[in-house]
């Protein structure tokens, strides 16, 4: 009986597009950031208190946490600066993608149970509105990541 010697099945990593922004979480995105601007905090330094804002929230789900981040990070004045696609990989967890595509790039992940933690992950953008992650780690940013990607 011959046979064969065919690779294995690669999965691909999970990929999302672009689509608009939905739901509770567009509210109070811009309303933070609003609240944020007032303070004089912007750009990536709205980071850090948006974690630990919507880690307070816990009446929110977790894909308003994520639309949330999205729409704050979207909303700054900063050029070029802001998230692209929220992914939904296969354990459930949101990925909140930074607009920076790189193989370390910072990106916000929305657990399942709601808690919202910084990470990094392989970020590919396939063309202008969808992007393919993997390689997420929770934990810390890089050092120089930042969340920027070509101008608009």
């Amino acid at each position: 009986m011959p046979t064969t010697t065919e690779p294995p099945l690669a999965m691909s990593a999970p990929t999302s597009t672009l689509t608009p922004d939905t739901g509770p979480g567009v509210a109070y995105g811009a309303a933070f950031v609003a609240a944020s601007g007032v303070r004089g905090v912007s750009g990536a330094g709205v980071l850090r208190p948006l974690i630990d804002d919507l880690n307070a929230q816990t009446a929110m789900s977790p894909a308003d946490k994520a639309t949330a981040a999205r729409v704050a990070c979207n909303a700054q004045s900063t050029p070029g600066w802001g998230a692209g696609p929220v992914v939904v990989m296969p354990n459930g967890d949101l990925i909140v993608t930074s607009r920076m595509h790189s193989p370390e790039a910072p990106v916000l992940v929305v657990k399942r149970g709601g808690a919202v933690l910084r990470g990094t992950a392989c970020i590919e953008m396939l063309d202008e509105t969808t992007c393919r992650v993997s390689n997420v780690r929770e934990g810390a940013w890089p050092s120089k990541g930042v969340w920027i990607g070509p101008s608009d």
